[in-house]
């Protein structure tokens, strides 16, 4: 997935996180984060929310505006989160 629709789909997940729980695909306890200043870059941000990549794991993350971890699992899993919010399922 390009950056312009990851930021696009981040987009929508912005304006209605609670599609992380409704789509049910990612697991996770929503944990404070110090924003990913090391080990971790930024693959798309939008409204304050980001996309980041573990460099040492692979696995990503999604952080809200106040750096809390909102979702995370592999990269492929994230991606395939993403085109189901694209689609509108």
């Amino acid at each position: 997935m390009n950056p312009k629709t990851l930021t696009i789909a981040l987009g929508i997940l912005a304006a209605c996180p609670d599609l992380i729980n409704r789509l049910g695909l990612l697991p996770n306890v929503k944990t404070p984060t110090m924003g990913g200043e090391f080990w971790w870059n930024d693959l798309a941000s939008c409204d304050g929310w980001r996309v980041q990549r573990n460099s040492i794991t692979g696995h990503c993350r999604i952080l809200d505006a106040n750096d809390v971890r909102q979702a995370w699992g592999g990269q492929a899993q994230i991606m395939a989160f993403f085109q189901m919010l694209l689609k509108g399922q």
